[in-house]
């Protein structure tokens, strides 16, 4: 039979390709959208990891970094940084606002830092040095022709970009970072004056432990001795950030990726129906030599889970390319389609709906007269 197979195959190579890439590009469609909720979560997860703390303490109530608003009191740093077993508590303040510049608007996710906080990969420029440094996420400055230098007035208040870094957005939103001197100038000399009060100072605290502080006792003694404040070590924060944006964006993704998988079987049965068509002569002089329907059946069926084999390392190398050219173009996206478990899941997939539409021309095989191979 795999003789056979091989020969359909060859048969008629052009056919062969277009089925193939047809395929591919199925898979590379489904990677794609995959890559996109992967590159979610691993945005969501880096903008709390990267915070660079042993224990996060957040507004009592608030489970997540990202897209939550926390306010906490500030005589919180004091109460933390006079615990057993902390060593400093840095202030950390988020913010959600919109910049806008000829019409065009964004919104984006402030930072404001102190000494802790603000990791960033810089690719252009510096570090905020000064009260009104910004540095801003590559996004926004190819969005709007940014460089190190330029004014940025956000809220009538001109911040001045001091650099510009990579990987800082989350939940298509590009991060800005600012320093702790700037805030308050930011909150009265901005057009954000006349409603300061909805404004936070204090967001979070980054805990910094001593040398072989145990984690869980001082978050335990952090959670008694300020009760207006949850505690949270970073990697089960960055798991509630990632399952928050997996609320907000799964089910369209799933439901994408689902369509998506419906077009493949639909690609399939088409191109399959069409190929087993144009070779009804070849099947027809096949059962006249004594072969049955069920195993000429069952040749297209493998065919087809042949073909969507070939088809998937193609699909893989299309969509890391289209990933690639994202990237460049619109760095705010991240997409992640060679993630190790939706590869695997999109492999299987794509095997199972290849074997669906194959089933689509059986009828047709099972139909065509072996006195077709006595016909001209």
């Amino acid at each position: 039979m795999f003789r056979l197979i091989y020969r359909q195959l060859a048969y008629d190579p052009w056919r062969t390709a277009l089925t193939a890439f047809a395929i591919a590009a199925v898979v590379a469609v489904i990677l794609v959208l995959e890559g996109f909720m992967q590159g979610q979560s691993a945005q969501l997860r880096r903008a709390v990891i990267e915070r660079d703390a042993d224990l996060i303490v957040t507004q009592a109530g608030t489970a997540n970094l990202i897209a939550t608003r926390s306010i906490l009191p500030q005589f919180a740093r004091r109460d933390v940084e006079a615990i057993e077993g902390v060593a400093v508590a840095h202030p950390l303040t988020g913010l959600l606002t919109i910049y806008e510049q000829a019409g065009r608007s964004t919104p984006l996710s402030m930072f404001v830092v102190d000494a802790a906080g603000g990791k960033q990969r810089i690719v252009a420029g510096t570090a905020a040095e000064s009260a009104r440094d910004l540095v801003i996420d590559a996004s926004l400055a190819k969005r709007y022709g940014l460089q190190p230098g330029d004014p940025f007035v956000l809220s009538g208040f001109a911040f001045r970009v001091a650099g510009i870094s990579a990987d800082t957005s989350v939940l298509f939103t590009p991060m800005v970072f600012a320093r702790y001197d700037g805030l308050i100038d930011f909150y009265f000399e901005s057009d954000l004056a006349d409603d300061i009060s909805t404004f936070p100072l204090l967001s979070y605290l980054l805990v910094e432990l001593e040398p072989g502080a145990d984690r869980a006792v001082v978050a335990a003694r952090i959670e008694a001795a300020v009760p207006a404040g949850d505690v949270f070590v970073p990697e089960r924060l960055a798991d509630n950030d990632a399952r928050l944006g997996q609320a907000m964006f799964g089910p369209i993704f799933n439901l994408l990726v689902t369509v998506g998988y419906l077009i493949g079987i639909l690609v399939v049965a088409i191109s399959m129906f069409a190929s087993v068509h144009a070779r009804r002569h070849s099947f027809g002089v096949m059962k006249a030599l004594g072969f049955p329907a069920g195993f000429l059946g069952g040749a297209v069926v493998l065919e087809a889970a042949a073909l969507a084999l070939v088809a998937l390392p193609l699909g893989a190398l299309l969509a890391a390319a289209i990933a690639a050219a994202v990237q460049v173009a619109w760095p705010l996206y991240l997409i992640l389609p060679l993630e190790p478990g939706p590869l695997l899941r999109t492999a299987i997939a794509c095997v199972l709906f290849a074997v669906l539409g194959a089933l689509a021309p059986l009828g047709l095989v099972r139909r065509i007269d072996p006195a077709l191979a006595f016909r001209s």
